[in-house]
């Protein structure tokens, strides 16, 4: 297929094609949806805006727009068995920890998609039309890897049925059970209040994980005999301050009837607000749970890469399996940017840039400066 392709994107497939394989892409299906893959997943990577299949199609002719609907919508193709691949590749990269949060994907225009509905955007501080994707991300240690392990669409109430209907946290339950029986080696999971409940908490302590949540001020605790919420609590306890951390903190042992034993470690920033930290692990140290809990923001990170720099929101499909495949397929570009990093220091987004830099010089030496610069700007003339 590769004859079939601009001079100038061979490079790119090339590269593209070879991260796929160390992936193990020749597991997933046919030759045919292997090298559509690649091709979707090249044009996810070259185009910078509108990664639709008649765009991909355009700049990279090696198949037509109607094979890429069909690998999108019809052709044999898991995207669980894509989500295997990833684990593993996760497992390959040494000690890491797991986040798990949801991002909405606006389609304003997207009416018809049984995906969307109107859901607040914390982002724009407002209703917006769009779709729930709940991800959990595998995060290395040194921060140089981040590894979408497991995803979920939420398909809202009145899309759903009463019988169909399933929570945010419910998915991410069943995610957590598939992660855990692939036997991926990771040290905690860190979420967010809203997955911060009692019996999916109660879940994950059973599966052996320890994790790191933030509770509701309204919360329910006991402490010396006492029952109160956690906002009585933390006025009630003499905070310190914790200058490697920069806010003040203290952390105590609590009994919460809808979670069991806590490590609880009250929190208050510089504006006086206070947050409430909370893990089943009994013998963690303050500054451990506080950076655990920082750590969460790695997978806030792969929400703005993978809508900016992998067209997360440019799919224009209403049927359901489509909608899903290509989400897995952004998914698997974005790792793939990873991959073709010059140096594990490189953005996403200047992976993105150099090679579109090298799609459009397409080898032609730049020009010469212009003589009428002086000598100190003539390099950037």
């Amino acid at each position: 297929m590769t004859p079939r392709l601009y001079g100038s994107t061979r490079p790119l497939f090339a590269q593209v094609s070879n991260a796929l394989c160390r992936l193990g892409i020749a597991r997933i299906g046919p030759p045919t949806a292997q090298t559509l893959v690649a091709v979707y997943v090249t044009g996810l990577v070259l185009l910078d805006a509108r990664q639709t299949q008649t765009r991909v199609a355009s700049f990279l002719p090696g198949r037509c727009h109607d094979a890429l609907n069909r690998l999108l919508r019809v052709m044999p193709l898991s995207t669980r068995a894509v989500m295997r691949l990833l684990i593993g590749w996760a497992g390959r990269l040494g000690d890491g920890y797991l986040c798990l949060d949801d991002v909405v994907v606006e389609k304003a225009y997207a009416r018809r998609l049984r995906w969307a509905s109107w859901t607040y955007s914390f982002a724009k501080k407002r209703k917006v039309y769009g779709l729930h994707v709940v991800v959990v991300l595998w995060c290395s240690k040194g921060g140089e890897w981040r590894i979408p392990v497991a995803f979920r669409l939420w398909r809202p109430k009145c899309a759903a049925g009463k019988t169909g209907y399933r929570t945010k946290t419910a998915l991410a339950g069943e995610m957590l059970q598939e992660i855990a029986a692939s036997g991926l080696d990771f040290g905690y999971v860190t979420f967010d209040t809203q997955y911060t409940a009692g019996w999916f908490t109660k879940m994950v302590g059973r599966l052996g994980m320890p994790w790191v949540g933030t509770l509701a001020a309204s919360t329910a605790v006991v402490w010396r005999g006492q029952r109160q919420s956690v906002s009585e609590l933390g006025e009630r306890l003499h905070l310190r301050w914790r200058g490697l951390l920069g806010l003040r903190a203290v952390a105590v042992r609590v009994y919460a009837p809808s979670y069991g034993e806590l490590r609880l470690v009250v929190t208050r920033n510089r504006h006086g607000n206070y947050e409430y930290l909370a893990t089943n692990e009994l013998g963690a140290d303050l500054t451990t749970l506080v950076r655990r809990k920082r750590s969460r923001w790695s997978v806030e990170t792969i929400f703005r890469d993978s809508k900016q720099y992998a067209g997360m929101g440019a799919c224009q499909a209403r049927v359901d399996k489509a909608m899903v495949r290509h989400v897995a397929l952004v998914l698997v570009a974005f790792v793939v940017l990873q991959m073709l990093r010059a140096n594990p220091q490189e953005s996403i987004a200047a992976v993105k840039e150099r090679w579109r830099l090298r799609v459009m010089h397409a080898g032609t030496p730049p020009p010469q400066p212009l003589k009428s610069c002086p000598p100190e700007l003539r390099a950037t003339a």
